[in-house]
């Protein structure tokens, strides 16, 4: 079973056009069975098509640390 955690909206460079596209980042909450909770980020890559990240537990605690560093939240 998955949830639909939020929707966020961001750019993306359009090689097509060299411009950059506004675009949609969906991310949402699964089970990985015996790994556990995961997210999976989705996102438009090139014109219909999406691409997906998915990262366990261990992971989103990486990429929060990394952004709260470097962003100096």
């Amino acid at each position: 079973m998955s949830t639909e955690l939020k929707t966020l909206k961001g750019q993306f460079h359009n090689e097509q056009t060299e411009q950059m596209d506004t675009t949609e980042m969906h991310l949402t909450r699964f089970s990985g069975g015996v790994e556990g909770l995961k997210l999976q980020l989705t996102m438009r890559s090139q014109g219909d098509l999406f691409t997906h990240i998915t990262l366990n537990k261990k992971e989103l605690k990486k990429l929060v640390k990394e952004i709260q560093t470097n962003f100096d939240l």
